[in-house]
């Protein structure tokens, strides 16, 4: 599909090196973040056999014994609570840069044009003013009645304004749809319980993580 894709105005197909960057793009910005999210996820279910319960109650309403498509992701709304909660307190892309186009001042600190900000999601997600018992796993969080509460940056995996992550839609719903596929099949445990952050460009389990896999008969 890239190797046949022109431009609207131009006609022209991709350079040998562009080619070579969106397929970059898509092996490792939509597979290494989003399984990192998928991992901590589980961990996290791991923990809280209540919410895995819960959890597991949705997907069998909604898919019983069925193949997952694409029209069940909006009613299967809990299990994008579960995974939005996950990523508040483990985000992908915990920490990232913007450059200042112009002269700032933020809470009295002066920004001189040009200046790297680096912004935290991974902290700002922990952050009390924001978050109730924020360490807490608490995936009602992002009932909807909840998120409007909420300020609109105070949870921001994916950046935001016009420079978020253009794979924003496709990741949660690549996520959320392995999530209940899974479920349909199998409770994960997650063994052992110390896990220690590699934070790094990307927020990952060192040394990556033990999981069985129990059937559900």
């Amino acid at each position: 599909m890239l190797m046949d894709a022109r431009d609207e105005e131009t006609g022209e197909a991709m350079s040998d090196p562009q080619l070579r960057d969106e397929v970059m793009t898509l092996v490792l910005a939509g597979h290494e973040t989003t399984a990192n999210a998928l991992a901590f996820t589980w961990m996290l279910l791991s923990r809280s056999p209540h919410v895995w319960q819960k959890l597991r109650a949705e997907v069998e309403s909604v898919l019983g014994d069925r193949l997952l498509t694409a029209e069940d992701l909006p009613k299967l709304k809990y299990t994008r609570m579960v995974l939005e909660e996950a990523m508040r307190l483990y985000p992908p892309a915990w920490m990232f840069g913007r450059l200042a186009i112009g002269e700032d001042e933020v809470r009295g600190f002066r920004i001189p044009p040009g200046s790297m900000v680096m912004l935290s999601p991974f902290f700002t997600h922990r952050h009390p003013q924001f978050w109730p018992n924020p360490e807490g796993f608490d995936p009602e969080r992002f009932a909807p009645e909840a998120s409007a509460r909420r300020h609109k940056h105070a949870y921001f995996p994916f950046g935001g304004g016009p420079r978020v992550c253009i794979g924003n839609g496709f990741a949660l719903s690549e996520a959320q749809a392995i999530i209940a596929t899974a479920t349909q099949r199998f409770r994960v445990e997650v063994l052992g319980r110390d896990v220690t952050l590699d934070q790094m460009i990307t927020l990952r389990p060192h040394g990556g993580m033990q999981a069985a896999l129990h059937s559900i008969a």
